[in-house]
């Protein structure tokens, strides 16, 4: 099963964010991510076995997890507005730093290698390719959009199974870490 460790984002949040990604989705060539799979993802496992599965739901329950909040605002692309493969919303709050630091270091003893900084921020699309022209104007309308998109409470992290499909993943949760209900 392929896996990865995240947190959730709010049904109050979704609903602020749900403009942007009807934006997004009227542009050629961008895939804008479905509401319901907005997430931070904390750490991407991979292809995982089901012993090695359960190693992992181990390790992620020692994480000793604090609720804490975090702020949404701004858009930012990676690798940069020149050559745009992801469009995100970026976040502010020292507890999601944390976090992902604790979740790196606990799959570090699994043997998961640590392939980058983490850097926090919440994918709402993808550009598969945009013509030069398109990209100006989505960058010119994206500056309305560039705010503040309100705060949330993690309340909990999640070990989550990614299925591929032809119409795009779907997301299941494996374990929950944290408070149970939403």
């Amino acid at each position: 099963m392929r896996l990865f460790v995240a947190v959730d984002i709010d049904d109050n949040l979704r609903r602020s964010i749900t403009p942007l990604l009807k934006l997004l989705s009227s542009f050629k060539g961008i895939k804008a991510v479905e509401p319901e799979n907005l997430h931070m993802t904390l750490k991407f496992l991979g292809e995982v076995d089901e012993l090695k599965a359960g190693k992992i739901k181990r390790e992620l329950e020692k994480i000793d997890f604090s609720p804490f909040e975090m702020e949404f605002s701004g858009i930012g692309f990676f690798p940069s507005s020149n050559y745009m493969r992801v469009i995100w919303i970026g976040t502010k709050g020292e507890g999601i730093y944390k976090l992902a630091d604790e979740v790196e270091k606990g799959m570090k003893k699994l043997g998961f290698k640590k392939d980058r900084d983490f850097k926090a921020h919440l994918t709402v699309g993808r550009v598969k390719r945009i013509d030069p022209s398109s990209k100006s104007k989505l960058v010119k309308e994206l500056e309305g959009y560039d705010r503040g998109y309100g705060k949330m409470l993690v309340k909990n992290f999640k070990l989550k199974k990614s299925t591929l499909t032809p119409k795009g993943p779907i997301y299941d949760d494996v374990a929950v870490y944290g408070e149970r209900n939403e």
